[in-house]
This record gives C-alpha cells, structure tokens and sequence, in this order.
C-alpha cells in the first residue's frame, strides 16, 4: 500500500465506521459465539504473499464486527464507557499517520506542550492549588500504578527508586475491596506486595470507613511497619 492508495482505504474505512455507528443500536452488546470460533476460520499459517486489501478488508468485515464485544452499543453498561466520539476518531487518525514516539520534549515538543496545557486546564477545572501538574496516561492500570510509585517514593524519603526497597521498613498501603483490580497490581508491580495492601472495611454505603483506616495505620506504625498512602477511590 502507497499514500494514494492510503487515501482510498482511508476514506472507505471513514464510510464503513458511518455505517457501523449508524447501525450499532441493532447488533447484539455482545456476539454469540463460543471461545475459538474466530480462531477456528482463520489460516493456521501465515501467507507466504502479500493479499491484495481488498481481500484484506472483507475479511474484516466478515469475521471482525460480528466476533466483537461492541463498547459504542448504547445498552453496553459493563466496566466503564469508551465512546469514541467523532471528533477522537479523527484525531487518532491524525496522530496515526504521524506515528509520533511521545516519550519526552524532545521527541514531540508539540505533544508534550499540549499535555501540559490541557492538564492545567484539567487543575483550573478541579479546583486545584496553582503549580500542582500531572500527566496523562493511557489506562486505569498505568494512571494507578504511577500514584503508587509516587507514594512509595514519598514514603521513602526518594531513595526506593535509587537503593530498592531490601533493608528498608515493610510498606502498606490502604484502599477498600471496592476498588478497582488495578490497585492490586500496582501494590504487585511496586515492590510493596499484594500482603501488604490492606483492603480497610466499608460501610453500608461501600465507603472507607475513617476509623477502620485510622486503626489500620495506627497497628502498622506500632508493629514498624511505614504507611505510604491512602487510595481512597478508583
């Protein structure tokens, strides 16, 4: 595939994301097959030769749309809504063909400038003090764990990055059994362990019970144990 040939695809793939938002309401949430079914109709190999996109892209239509859980469907209300609005979808696009590596200013000075305009847009919004910053992340998990390391590396004085945790006090965190899986693995993924992530008791509404944590923290502090934080919702 060439740009010129990009220019048409791009355009039919535009007609058939129409076509499949306008007709979305009619498919079922979720498709009705079992585990392997999709599996079951594609090649065991790989070709050995470029197929021509035309092939390419009525397999996608045929075997695609119709194995796919659809998160746009209006009656889909598990996990959490992604609706991709027009304007997002034309933005990914963008940024696709531009194929952009935003690790730092230097590899994309207008990505990272961007990002901190909308995140200060995003503190003015909250109320939130003047000078405070932030990032943008791409999911729940990475957002989780990047405050975590952030408490971790506060609780410890800055040096677990540089010196590892070995040798140091055993680390707790506090959340509740109503948040979300990703504080698991953030407590995993950052060296504070699964054990040591205190799931403190709710009440009749599933909120944090404030003396339930309070006795948590004073029992870890009396046994040596160095708090670092308090996930309070996510």
């Amino acid at each position: 595939m060439d740009h010129d040939d990009l220019r048409h695809w791009a355009r039919r793939a535009a007609d058939w994301a129409h076509d499949y938002h306008a007709g979305l309401r009619d498919r079922p949430v979720r498709p009705d097959i079992a585990p392997g079914s999709l599996r079951a109709q594609l090649p065991p190999t790989a070709p050995e030769a470029p197929e021509p996109m035309e092939a390419i892209f009525a397999d996608f239509e045929a075997l695609i749309p119709d194995a796919m859980t659809h998160w746009q469907h209006p009656r889909f209300f598990a996990y959490f809504p992604a609706n991709a609005a027009p304007a997002s979808m034309l933005a990914e696009q963008l940024a696709g063909a531009m194929a952009a590596q935003c690790m730092l200013w230097q590899t994309a000075p207008a990505a990272t400038e961007l990002e901190q305009v909308v995140t200060d847009w995003l503190r003015a919004a909250l109320g939130l003090p003047e000078g405070m910053a932030g990032t943008i992340h791409d999911s729940a998990t990475t957002a989780t764990l990047s405050a975590v390391l952030t408490m971790r590396e506060a609780a410890t004085g800055w040096r677990g990055n540089a010196q590892g945790l070995a040798g140091g006090p055993v680390l707790r965190l506090y959340a509740s059994d109503q948040t979300h899986s990703s504080v698991d693995k953030a407590a995993r993924l950052s060296g504070i362990g699964q054990d040591n992530l205190v799931k403190v008791a709710t009440d009749a509404d599933l909120s944090m019970d404030p003396a339930a944590l309070e006795a948590a923290i004073a029992a870890d502090r009396a046994a040596g144990r160095l708090p670092v934080g308090v996930v309070l919702c996510t």
